[in-house]
């Protein structure tokens, strides 16, 4: 099996993963705050969209304009990434807040990111980029590899947020009980 398709086979299954959980969530949970309390469970559902869906955006920055990607490292902090990266989310969730708006929110982000992923040769996944620490997840030397990668494990970061709050047995508000 290639890295592409390796790449290919994790994406699809996280796109999966995202689906159950989705489905396991009530509608009536998603204005509850997560686990981190300035988010709620819609926004961080809607928040899971964004790794996929910026990956064309870091994958220019990586294949062809470093410079830009080191520009912006060295003039935006890392509070002003945190404050732009909630506004982003909030402003964006607020308008996608039922199951299916959700779906479609991040079936887009993956499609674009599988278009990208056919569109690469094999020896582009071994180019990386030095990242600022704005995400400890993606953060150091990012190669496109790892990228792709990223779109699970902020999946799975987020996804066990959620569970914490959905699993029976967690303290919830009386409104969602």
């Amino acid at each position: 099996m290639t890295l592409k398709e390796e790449l290919v086979r994790e994406m699809e299954n996280t796109r999966r993963d995202f689906h159950h959980l989705l489905d396991s969530v009530p509608e009536d949970f998603y204005h509850l705050p997560s686990d981190n309390p300035a988010w709620t469970v819609g926004e961080v559902l809607f928040h899971m969209s964004l790794a996929p869906r910026f990956l064309t955006a870091d994958l220019r920055l990586l294949l062809g304009q470093a410079w830009i990607a080191r520009i912006i490292g060295a003039l935006l902090p890392k509070s002003l990434f945190d404050r732009l990266n909630e506004y982003f989310t909030k402003r964006w969730a607020s308008r996608v807040m039922t199951r299916e708006k959700l779906r479609r929110a991040y079936d887009v982000a993956h499609d674009n990111a599988r278009r990208s992923l056919d569109k690469l040769e094999e020896d582009d996944f071994g180019k990386s980029l030095e990242y600022p620490n704005y995400d400890e997840l993606l953060s150091g030397v990012v190669s496109v590899e790892k990228l792709y990668r990223y779109i699970t494990i902020h999946f799975n970061a987020h996804a066990e947020q959620i569970r914490r709050i959905i699993e029976p047995g967690t303290d919830r508000p009386n409104s969602a009980k």
